[in-house]
């Protein structure tokens, strides 16, 4: 008799279903493996927008220049002077002598046992200079030492309350908050504060430290000063005095500091046009970059060389000997990377340093000794009159190439809309009418910077949304990816239900089989 046979092994089913589940897991893997160069080209672009941003950090330190060189203060020895110095300041070298500092006024009270001990109600009267006395209250429960001074603190009277203890017992000193002679002060008390009185010598306070001025002489010319901040005295230049004695200030201009700026401007800009060349062209050995075929990420490549060989700003200073990039040291190699020379850009500076400062930023030149450039803001390049209508205790109203201006401290602010917008001018005290020209130049920065701006903005930069929408593309694939698994392990365990069912079916068939068998043999036997 026929018998059934050919039932499968554990181990024949299981390989079954594993080669099964394989091929329901190609679909997953298939958009696993196109999410490979999606997520390549998100990563170069990552390394893109990062030398980007480098370069545009690099491009702020052309974002603000002047076209004078900014004015530096050193003093001789360290330590005993130091200042600042605006555009306005004639580099020079000064001599001063006979150096003594402001002070403050100090009063040290008599000695106290103990800084919580009642010293009895009452009132502290304090007088600075000609202004009027400020009256501190003292109640009950506040009359010790360090209520007194906490009560003069509260009142910002122009001194300084404190209560120290000098190893034997308490005193409270008051200090004046300004230097100068002018600033001296006065104390009365009344009731239980009386001893906390000064109107000079007897008095139940000691004075310690009297207001006093600065003093010192200039190239031999002799200076006071109620503070140790001296304003004035040289056009343009504030100096702070330190110490007593003698000392050498210099003033000077500082052109270091936009050759450091251009160099960092070349380096971060090398950076960004080869991170974009190693990954958008083709290599003999690694193939075809991640962005090769991306035109946008080309063109900025290409804009931002064109930047530097091209011919230079606009509206820059006419008669000047240094039209472009080329002529102050800057140019374009034919493998696509922008080298500097340093001695050229050096001797441009030294030779001009406005037609310089022209070409690598947005700076005002003027044509009137009462007009100082304050700031360019968004002014677009041109030529603008200035003129102004009223010039009173600072406060400046006028027009600029016809458009509203006003402003206070001296400095007048172009508003509203217009090509002049945001332009800042600092005008002569006192001075009106028509005050000349200003030229607005625009140089590297601008053009770079709008480049930039347009590649990187938060929600609008074509890098950005580039990044954006593979970032987009790939979590759609993702839940594609998930859902097509899900898919794979429920047809799997599917199977595996279905061969489980069927081995069950066929142990159960082999069963009967074999019972028949020895059923029809032992029949036949017996026959």
């Amino acid at each position: 008799m026929t018998t059934l046979s050919g039932i499968l092994s554990s181990s024949q089913i299981a390989s079954l279903i594993q080669q099964a589940n394989t091929a329901f897991q190609m679909p997953a893997l298939l958009i696993q493996s196109q999410e490979k160069p999606i997520q390549a080209e998100i990563s170069a672009l990552g390394q893109v927008q990062n030398t980007l941003s480098s370069l545009q950090s690099a491009m702020a330190q052309l974002a603000h220049l002047s076209s004078t060189p900014p004015r530096t203060v050193t003093a001789t020895p360290n330590a005993s002077v130091s200042g600042t110095a605006t555009a306005t300041a004639v580099p020079g070298t000064y001599s001063l002598s006979s150096i003594v500092l402001a002070h403050a006024e100090n009063l040290i009270s008599s000695r106290f046992t103990s800084q919580s001990s009642s010293l009895g109600s009452g009132t502290v009267s304090i007088k600075v200079g000609t202004g009027s006395a400020v009256v501190v209250n003292v109640p009950t429960g506040q009359d010790t030492l360090a209520g007194v001074a906490s009560a003069i603190n509260a009142k910002n009277a122009g001194v300084s309350a404190a209560v120290v203890f000098d190893g034997t017992g308490y005193e409270l000193t008051l200090t004046g908050s300004k230097t100068g002679s002018a600033n001296g002060f006065t104390v009365t008390g009344t009731g239980g504060l009386t001893g906390l009185s000064y109107h000079g010598s007897g008095s139940p306070m000691t004075q310690s430290q009297a207001a006093s001025n600065a003093s010192f002489t200039l190239n031999g010319i002799a200076v006071s000063s109620g503070s140790n901040i001296v304003t004035g005295t040289v056009p343009g230049v504030s100096l702070t005095l330190q110490a007593s004695g003698s000392a050498t200030v210099t003033v000077g201009t500082d052109t270091s500091s936009l050759s450091t700026a251009a160099q960092a401007v070349v380096s971060a800009l090398n950076s960004a046009v080869t991170t974009i060349g190693k990954y958008d062209t083709y290599n003999a050995a690694s193939g075809a970059g991640p962005l090769l075929g991306d035109v946008g990420i080309e063109t900025l490549r290409q804009n931002l060389l064109n930047a530097v060989s091209g011919p230079g700003g606009t509206g820059l200073p006419s008669g000047t000997a240094y039209g472009s990039l080329s002529s102050i040291g800057f140019a374009v190699t034919s493998s696509g990377t922008v080298t500097f020379n340093s001695t050229t850009f050096s001797s441009a500076l030294n030779t001009n340093y406005a037609a310089v400062a022209a070409l690598l930023g947005s700076i005002g030149t003027v044509t009137s000794a009462n007009v100082i450039v304050a700031g360019v803001g968004i002014a677009k390049p041109g030529v603008y009159a200035v003129n102004i209508t009223s010039n009173t205790g600072g406060t400046v109203i006028g027009t600029v190439n016809g458009q509203a201006a006003s402003g206070t401290g001296g400095v007048l602010v172009v508003n509203g809309a217009g090509a002049a917008s945001g332009l800042s001018l600092d005008i002569a005290a006192g001075v009106t009418g028509a005050l000349g020209m200003v030229s607005v130049s625009s140089g590297l920065y601008s053009q770079i910077s709008g480049m930039l701006n347009g590649a990187l903005a938060p929600s609008t930069g074509s890098v950005t949304q580039e990044i954006s929408n593979l970032n987009s593309t790939l979590t759609a694939m993702n839940k594609q990816i998930t859902s097509l698994q899900q898919q794979a392990q429920q047809q799997t365990a599917l199977l595996t239900q279905q061969y489980s069912a069927a081995q069950q079916t066929l142990q159960q068939l082999t069963t009967v089989s074999s019972f028949l068998t020895q059923y029809f043999s032992a029949s036949s036997t017996t026959s």
